[in-house]
């Protein structure tokens, strides 16, 4: 068989994977990464066949993670999973067995939370606020396009007023607790004693997450990173910029993941 010349780059990018399994870890966003991006956030599904290319890679490698802004109990309904470690909320909750483990400090920020979230919905009605668990709220303009400029001058002062983070998404933008918690925290996390190491995603969010893979793999904890950029209109170009390989759309992510559950399954 012959192979293009981006096929054999990526062949070559996952075969360090297969030198040590057990020392795997693969990271993935789900937004615009395993699910479609859609106008109504709680209808997102990830594409048909996604449980079962994880499920494989479950069985092939350490460590299969999800790690998205949605909240755990959100993600481990819509990806059933056996064995997938989901971080929600960036990492400030995490799935154990069935239980959803929220870190304690969130619960003090609970109150500017829902009145950052009730003061956005207030002054621009036509806005779709998100409201997660108490925990965090997004600004979404999907639904409403011509409401991004003033959303987002409403986003950075309702951050400053109630002392929140403001996280930058695709067409939306989302008020946290500032606890040092990203998906940069949750990478470093899940590579611990890991040999090869795949981070994917689609957004702003991801670049964190980036960040900690190369600075992990300079500091020789890790011997390889690689990292996926999922491409769309909305993409950062930072993220295409940095990203080791891209693919089109989570259609061109499930195509990747099952090659490489593909080495993996291989003598």
């Amino acid at each position: 068989m012959t192979l293009a010349p981006d096929e054999r780059d990526l062949l070559g990018r996952l075969a360090p994977f297969a030198e040590h399994p057990g020392r795997a870890v693969v990271i993935l966003d789900f937004d615009g990464t395993l699910a479609p991006m859609v106008d109504d956030p709680p209808r997102a599904v990830p594409l048909p066949g996604t449980g079962e290319v994880l499920a494989r890679l479950v069985r092939c490698v350490g460590r299969v993670a999800v790690v998205s802004g949605r909240p755990a109990a959100f993600l481990a309904d819509v990806l059933p999973v056996d064995g997938l470690t989901i971080f929600g909320q960036y990492g400030v909750e995490r799935l154990e067995g069935a239980a959803v483990v929220t870190d304690p400090r969130a619960r003090a920020w609970a109150d500017a939370v829902a009145a950052a979230a009730e003061e956005a919905q207030a002054t621009l009605p036509d806005l779709f606020v998100e409201r997660k668990d108490g925990i965090a709220a997004t600004l979404h303009w999907r639904r409403a396009p011509h409401l991004e400029a003033q959303a987002v001058t409403l986003g950075r002062r309702l951050a400053t007023t109630h002392g929140l983070r403001l996280e930058p998404g695709r067409l939306a933008l989302e008020l946290r607790p500032p606890m040092g918690i990203d998906k940069g925290s949750a990478t470093r996390t899940l590579v611990v004693g890991a040999h090869a190491a795949l981070v994917a995603g689609d957004d702003h969010g991801d670049l964190a997450a980036y960040a900690a893979l190369s600075h992990v793999v300079a500091e020789r904890r890790l011997a390889h990173g690689l990292r996926v950029a999922v491409r769309s209109a909305e993409a950062p170009a930072e993220l295409l910029r940095q990203a080791d390989h891209a693919v089109d759309g989570p259609a061109g992510l499930l195509t990747l993941l099952a090659v490489l559950a593909d080495v993996l399954e291989s003598p």
